[in-house]
């Protein structure tokens, strides 16, 4: 934000005219903008259509000593009556330096008038060293001004600005250098209200030094992606070893990656990790561990829909899509989570939507690339043949994970985690049902709990314990995915095998061979399962 302002002093310096602030925060930039005219000695005024014209006078420190009605002219809540009182005071000839800060003035760009004055204006303060300072949410200006008006963004409070209202909420108390990071971190993409109000709520509710603050700072920026509209923020509890079985390799890399936001990484030079693509076999575990990262790492975790993103009116997608990443890296530290990113991103000719598709792609491929926020994607996929080459090379991804069917002693964990998950504590025998599992993928294996308490509980209703028994028969009810799409599978599991870094540190040589009863037993398979195959 500070280079935002020293551009604007050489701005003034150089007497520009006319100037458009972007930004929502219209208290944070009249303070920085009435300090500025303070000590440049400008006489400063701002406007608004509630109370006109005021005047903001200073004392002999440079703050602000109060703020009163304009008493040359007090009729100034009209905007055409502003810009005529400007208008007329420049053209008396005042020796004056003046800057005029003026709240919403979008709305009254509707008026062919509004923009005539306007333009007038410019010519006739640039020549006494005035300024109009046009502030507004966000960008809209009409065709007629854009040569005439300089335009800037205000970005949101840095960590330096979030560290000053940090230090003004906790007072005397000393928080934890690592965990005061973490706060900060946490409040990144809020506006300075916003990150006041969550401090104070973190404050009241386990206190500044807590580890949970973080927690509750980030939580309250779930109130900033509703308002997006394109992304969805999820609540998640999922812990990555009590979560997901198996997958070794894919859980060691995630934590060591987690260093990297730790202040002493800052200091030894170390990168915020960019993000990984989980490609594999569906139901093995990618989208959960997707939402595992998120509470591994303490961020909130957000969700793109493309399907939001494509709109039928002419631009709309492309701007969701920037509106999209705008949001997220107002948010970051984050973790976006692509999910199935294939299906979403077709990258076929562009004959059917005008290239829509192909636009929002390359929006998204340019800002992985170039992106210097700290927002970790995730991406899933499932059908490597419709992945594009620049999307996988190195610099879009830190790396690239295949996710595999899981091996035995994966299987063994998997069907503990969800036995757990349902109470179920009498089964012992785990590496049995692992065997007996062969060929399972995580997604079967917790239906394959699930059949078996329906069927304990149909057997006998009073029981709350299932026995091995109900499992076997309920695994036996089962046909594996790896079965019904068979050369799909082994197709991606052999491309997979050089091309992408195995998720687990056991490898599953497990080949699927069917006997000649299953082979005249597969069902007939439908066009779409025909065109996969051929990959």
């Amino acid at each position: 934000m500070d280079k935002t302002f020293d551009d604007i002093k050489d701005m003034l310096k150089a007497n520009y005219p006319l100037l458009y602030l972007a930004t929502s925060e219209y208290g944070r930039a009249l303070q920085k903008l009435r300090r500025i005219a303070y000590e440049m000695d400008y006489a400063f005024y701002s406007w608004d259509n509630v109370d006109g014209l005021q005047s903001h006078v200073k004392n002999q420190s440079n703050r602000l000593e109060k703020v009163e009605k304009h008493k040359a002219h007090q009729e100034t809540k009209g905007y055409q009556e502003l810009l005529e009182y400007i208008k007329r005071d420049s053209e008396g000839g005042s020796s004056k330096k003046e800057i005029y800060v003026v709240e919403d003035f979008h709305k009254y760009f509707k008026d062919d008038k509004v923009i005539v004055y306007l333009r007038k204006l410019t010519n006739i303060l640039k020549s006494y060293d005035k300024h109009l300072v046009l502030m507004s949410p966000f960008l809209k200006l009409p065709d007629e001004l854009e040569k005439y008006v300089t335009i800037l963004n205000v970005p949101l409070p840095d960590r330096d600005d979030l560290k000053t209202r940090l230090a003004t909420i906790s007072g005397s108390e000393n928080i934890n250098p690592d965990l005061e990071k973490y706060l900060i971190d946490s409040a990144l993409g809020m506006t300075d209200m916003e990150a006041d109000l969550a401090f104070r709520l973190a404050k009241e509710k386990v206190g500044l030094n807590s580890k949970d603050a973080s927690r509750i700072i980030a939580n309250e920026k779930e109130q900033i992606i509703k308002k997006s509209g394109i992304l969805d923020y999820y609540q998640v509890n999922e812990d990555l070893e009590k979560s997901v079985g198996g997958l070794n390799n894919l859980k060691t890399w995630l934590k060591q990656r987690s260093k990297a936001f730790e202040r002493k990484a800052k200091n030894f030079g170390l990168k915020e990790p960019k993000g990984i693509l989980l490609l594999g076999v569906p139901g093995c575990g990618k989208s959960l561990t997707a939402k595992c990262v998120a509470t591994e790492w303490k961020q909130p975790l957000l969700r793109l829909d493309i399907g939001k993103v494509f709109q039928a009116e002419v631009g709309s997608s492309e701007n969701n899509i920037r509106m999209a990443i705008a949001t997220a890296e107002a948010v970051a530290p984050c973790v976006l989570w692509i999910d199935e990113i294939e299906k979403g991103l077709s990258v076929g000719g562009g004959e059917k939507d005008g290239g829509t598709n192909s636009r929002v792609f390359s929006t998204i491929l340019t800002w992985m690339q170039e992106k210097t926020k700290p927002v970790f994607v995730v991406a899933t996929a499932n059908n490597i043949s419709d992945l594009p080459p620049e999307l996988l090379r190195k610099g879009r991804f830190d790396e690239i994970f295949f996710v595999d069917l899981p091996a035995k002693d994966e299987r063994s964990n998997i069907f503990q985690i969800h036995l757990a998950k349902y109470g179920q504590q009498n089964i012992t025998d785990y590496a049995a049902l692992a065997e007996t599992s062969k060929y399972f993928n995580g997604a079967e294996i917790e239906e394959t709990v699930k059949e078996a308490m329906f069927l304990s509980y149909v057997e006998d209703p009073e029981s709350t314990q299932i026995s091995i028994r109900h499992l076997e028969k309920a695994i036996d009810q089962i046909v594996p995915l790896a079965q019904t799409m068979k050369k799909k599978i082994d197709g991606l599991r052999e491309w997979a095998s050089t091309r992408a870094r195995p998720a687990s540190s056991e490898r599953n040589d497990e080949k699927l061979v069917l006997t000649e009863t299953e082979k005249e037993n597969q069902i007939v398979q439908t066009k779409r399962e025909k065109e996969e195959d051929i990959f």
